[in-house]
């Protein structure tokens, strides 16, 4: 118990004047394709992270399989024309241009997203991913998944 309490006191839920839902947006990535969140709200969890850095990066990209097992997606809000906007590309990982970090700034430094569309956690700083797996193997909806998928 006391690591889910660490748990929830590293995240900032139900924050006064932010909204409990997701609000989506566009956004193009270094490819030249949009990306919408609400292309992902319903079927994925999202943590948008704004500006990580390129070491946070490549831990995303190596544990893309345990991301697909949680159904979740990390979106990464960086600058346009940063050099990691063109970095290798994963199943979970989307990359996205965040002009003048319009949208960056209304996410915070990092945000996880349920599949319910509401908003589960808030993070000073990006997240490590084990953390943030932590958090989502509590919830109802994954522990659901988790007897329906055997994993």
């Amino acid at each position: 118990m006391p690591f889910l309490t660490a748990l929830l006191t590293a995240a900032t839920l139900g924050t006064p004047g932010i909204p409990a839902l997701a609000t989506p947006f566009t956004l193009t990535g270094a490819d030249g394709r949009r990306w919408s969140l609400s292309s992902a709200l319903g079927r994925e969890r999202l943590l948008v992270v704004r500006n990580p850095s390129a070491a946070y990066l490549n831990a995303v990209r190596a544990q893309d399989t345990a991301l697909q097992v949680r159904d979740l997606r990390v979106v990464a809000l960086l600058p346009p024309d940063d050099a990691r906007l063109n970095g290798p590309r994963t199943l979970m990982l989307t990359l996205l241009a965040d002009p003048g970090g319009r949208i960056g700034t209304q996410y915070g430094p990092a945000t996880l997203i349920g599949k319910d569309r509401g908003i589960k956690a808030r993070y000073p700083a990006p997240p490590a991913l084990n953390t943030v797996g932590a958090l989502i193997d509590t919830m109802p909806m994954r522990q659901q998944e988790r007897q329906q998928r055997g994993r």
